[in-house]
């Protein structure tokens, strides 16, 4: 009926994978109060997202991974991996003050469906601080984040000056002797500050050979004059580096008590984002909150089947909509007609409307549509034939009418199209005549 093609056309709205992942766990239900909940809190995004005020769900990225592989004692965050952490706290503190600000003084929110879900962010001010103590925006250390870690920088910064004023005088005299152009820059080999010269000279400056080109017309040399400043600054660096990890284990460890909060404010702000991508979906199919009721009811004005919608206005053509009402003392349509007359798409669309509104997802049809629950959906379309079981098209509707007929009830509903097809069109006929009174004895719905 086209459900995997719906549920990757929400995945597509979803802001991250944490929205994602929750898309993929979407399934039919036929508890009353779940369905209904997961309507009301679609409905309510769709105002949200209809107002001018915004809910930053964009800026919540998927950093779950790295804070989850900190949980070992002496673990540490890289800093590229904190500036993520720091800016997607950042939005989720930001979803938790939206909800905050649409509660009143006695706790009445605004979105009362979807405030029960997002009273559980909670947001981290203390960790957040932190973080900005020791990263900038861009996410790197701040040189004040430590006083030793400035006291390093502040060495690295005043020996690369003495080194690069050395190089500027090794230059200037090999230029002076003819053993490079005058338009030679340094380059680095390794780490190391290194001149270029052609080879015919390579013996005329005092260093340490470090490489050469790959054509071997050039060689790249490190000055004698420079070495221990390279030496200097190659151990600073290495004194930074330490001092960075030491940095960054700190602020893990003040992290790590407050994962496992972490990690469920995440999964609440993937909740919300799946719920928005499913509200996207609904104001581009035109899908609303119906009236719901707890038995099964079917009185639908202007359905549509939301893949088929798409896919014509892509074309820039209009959809033939579908009213359709099935009550308790009519419950089965039999609809009979030419090929190409639209019989498959009113089966398939009353399938996915249906299966959508079970799922939690706001089907495409007018607000005042009623849509009742069943208990299970039944559904035979399209060619079955089984080379393995050696079976028919006609076998495998026989097959599939015996499960029906073994399983149905009055809260099931059963889509079938070809009813009766596969064989001689009389036998076919009787067959489908007699399977259509158990339906019938049985109080089942279905078209």
């Amino acid at each position: 009926i086209g459900f995997d093609t719906v549920r990757d056309l929400v995945k597509e709205r979803c802001c991250s994978s944490l929205g994602t992942e929750h898309c993929d766990l979407m399934t039919f239900s036929d508890d009353y109060d779940t369905v209904s909940f997961k309507l009301h809190t679609t409905a309510e995004m769709q105002t949200i997202i209809a107002s001018d005020e915004e809910l930053n769900l964009g800026a919540i990225t998927d950093v779950t991974p790295a804070i989850a592989a900190i949980r070992i004692a002496g673990t540490y965050i890289s800093a590229e991996d904190l500036g993520a952490v720091r800016r997607s706290l950042g939005a989720i503190a930001d979803v938790a003050s939206f909800f905050a600000a649409h509660r009143s003084e006695e706790g009445i929110s605004a979105y009362p469906a979807l405030d029960t879900i997002a009273v559980g962010i909670t947001p981290f001010p203390d960790i957040c601080r932190k973080i900005d103590r020791i990263i900038d925006r861009f996410g790197n250390i701040k040189d004040n984040a430590t006083p030793e870690l400035a006291q390093i920088r502040s060495s690295i910064s005043a020996a690369t000056g003495s080194m690069n004023a050395a190089m500027r005088r090794v230059l200037a005299q090999a230029v002076q002797a003819g053993y490079i152009d005058s338009d030679t820059s340094p380059s680095v080999r390794d780490g190391r500050l290194v001149i270029p010269v052609a080879p015919m000279h390579k013996r005329k400056i005092n260093g340490i050979v470090h490489d050469e080109s790959a054509s071997g017309k050039t060689i790249y040399i490190e000055p004698a004059e420079i070495v221990e400043a390279n030496n200097r600054i190659r151990e600073l660096q290495m004194e930074e580096r330490r001092e960075i990890i030491r940095i960054l284990t700190a602020v893990s460890d003040e992290m790590r008590p407050y994962i496992d909060d972490m990690l469920a404010s995440y999964d609440i702000a993937g909740e919300l984002d799946f719920i928005q991508a499913k509200a996207l979906f609904a104001n581009e199919t035109g899908g609303h909150m119906p009236s719901l009721s707890r038995n099964p009811e079917m009185e639908w004005y202007h359905a549509c089947h939301p893949v088929l919608l798409l896919s014509l206005q892509r074309q820039g053509k209009d959809i033939v909509p579908l009213d359709i009402t099935l009550t308790p003392e009519h419950r089965l349509l039999i609809i009979s007609g030419p090929n190409a007359g639209g019989k498959s798409v009113t089966l398939k669309t009353v399938g996915i409307v249906q299966y959508m509104a079970q799922c939690g997802m706001l089907p495409p049809v007018y607000e005042n549509s009623h849509i009742g629950m069943f208990t299970d959906m039944a559904i035979d379309i399209g060619d079955d034939q089984s080379i393995e079981n050696d079976l028919s098209t006609y076998s495998s509707h026989l097959r599939n009418m015996k499960v029906l007929l073994a399983k149905g009830r009055g809260s099931s509903l059963v889509l079938i199209d070809e009813f009766g097809g596969g064989t001689e069109p009389q036998i076919g006929g009787a067959i489908a005549q007699a399977i259509l009174k158990q339906f019938n004895d049985r109080c089942m719905w279905g078209v």
